[in-house]
């Protein structure tokens, strides 16, 4: 039994060191404050169209999105890159023997179309019921939902993979098979 505690310690940590490791460009990009602009306004873009396309009088100007009630910055943290990024980080990370790349080009969509969904929600929300309701959707549980969709997606991606999950990887292999005991 020691000899399996000790193993999937030493997965645990390499699993964190590789994924450390991966998130260091995120951490780079925040710092200098780097802002793409084409991609924030694609997806203010994409946003302002759902919402006309739901029978809001929006305008878009730029990465604003704005109507007579409000105008909402599609700010470049809102774009879901770090959530995108964070899902092809555990990814790969991840001591999986299938190809990753079927499954991110997946689950990047999925996310992405998820960020969509967020923006268009909380910019719709805000629009019919006041601003006063745009912190508390935006920051409370959109953050956070998103957060736990990236979580549950990369999880539901694991429970798949099991098999394909190298024996020598204790916990990962371990926590997925615990169930069928």
């Amino acid at each position: 039994m020691h000899k399996r505690r000790a193993k999937i310690l030493s997965t645990i940590a390499w699993f964190m060191v590789k994924f450390n490791i991966l998130a260091l460009p995120m951490y780079i990009i925040i710092i200098s404050g780097f802002s793409y602009e084409p991609f924030r306004v694609m997806i203010a873009s994409l946003a302002n169209l759902v919402l006309n396309g739901m029978g809001y009088a929006t305008t878009q100007y730029g990465p604003w999105i704005g109507s007579s009630i409000a105008s909402i910055d599609v700010s470049w943290d809102s774009t879901g890159w770090k959530s995108m990024y964070a899902l092809v980080a555990l990814v790969l990370a991840t001591p999986v023997k299938s190809s990753k790349l079927n499954f991110l080009a997946i689950g990047l969509p999925a996310v992405f179309l998820l960020n969509i969904a967020r923006i268009v929600t909380t910019i719709g929300v805000t629009l019919s019921f006041g601003i006063q309701y745009f912190d508390i959707l935006h920051l409370l549980l959109w953050r956070e939902g998103l957060i736990t969709a990236v979580v549950a997606i990369w999880g539901l991606w694991l429970w798949r993979e099991k098999d394909n999950i190298r024996k020598d990887q204790g916990i990962f292999r371990w926590a997925l098979d615990k169930r069928d005991r």
